[in-house]
C-alpha cells in the first residue's frame, strides 16, 4: 500500500494535496475544502476562498463564526441533509486567552471526517478505511482532526470550545 492508496483500495488524487497546500501556506488561497470518493478516489468537491465567502467582518473577532456557518451549509447542501459522507479541512481562525500573553489570534486547520447516522453502512465503512490516506496525503501534523457522525457535532460553539479547550490556559 502506497501513502496515497487506502487499505480499502480508494487512491487521493493528487490534487488533494496540491489544493490543500494553497488553504494551508503562504497566502492562504483557499479558507475551506470539501473532499469526496468518486469512482474509488479521493477528490476535491469544492474548494473556497475567502472572497467566494464575501465577509464582512473580522474572521478573529466572531471566531469564524460566519465564516464556519457558510462551510456547513455547504457541506450539508453536499451530502444531502447529512445522509453521505464527506472529509473537509477548514482554516479555523480565533481568540483565546493565554497567561503571559492575553488575547491570542490563532489560526488552526481542521480536519472534519463525516460519517453521519444517515449514511449507508457501506459508504461509512469505505469513509473510515480510506481517512488514513487522505490524512497521509495532507500531511495532518499540523492539522486538529474531528470525526463527525450528526450535525450537533458541526456546531461553531461546540468546535470553538474545543479549540479553546486545547490552546487557551486554564
Amino acid at each position: 500500500i502506497t501513502p496515497s492508496q487506502s487499505t480499502s483500495g480508494v487512491l487521493v488524487n493528487p490534487d488533494v494535496q496540491s489544493t490543500f497546500m494553497k488553504l494551508s501556506e503562504g497566502k492562504k488561497e483557499f479558507r475551506y475544502i470539501i473532499f469526496k470518493i468518486e469512482d474509488r478516489e479521493v477528490v476535491v468537491e469544492s474548494a473556497v476562498s475567502q472572497e467566494d465567502l464575501a465577509l464582512d467582518g473580522d474572521d478573529y473577532e466572531d471566531c469564524s463564526k460566519a465564516a464556519y456557518e457558510k462551510f456547513v451549509s455547504d457541506l450539508k447542501a453536499r451530502t444531502d441533509g447529512y445522509s453521505d459522507c464527506r472529509y473537509a479541512v477548514f482554516d479555523f481562525k480565533f481568540t483565546c486567552s493565554r497567561v503571559g500573553a492575553g488575547a491570542s489570534k490563532m489560526d488552526k486547520i481542521i480536519f472534519i471526517q463525516l460519517c453521519p447516522d444517515g449514511a449507508s453502512i457501506k459508504k461509512k465503512m469505505v469513509y473510515a478505511s480510506s481517512a488514513s490516506a487522505i490524512k497521509a496525503s495532507l500531511g495532518t501534523g499540523k492539522i486538529l482532526q474531528f470525526q463527525v457522525s450528526d450535525e450537533s457535532e458541526m456546531s461553531h460553539k461546540e468546535l470553538l470550545s474545543k479549540l479553546t479547550e486545547k490552546y487557551a490556559d486554564n
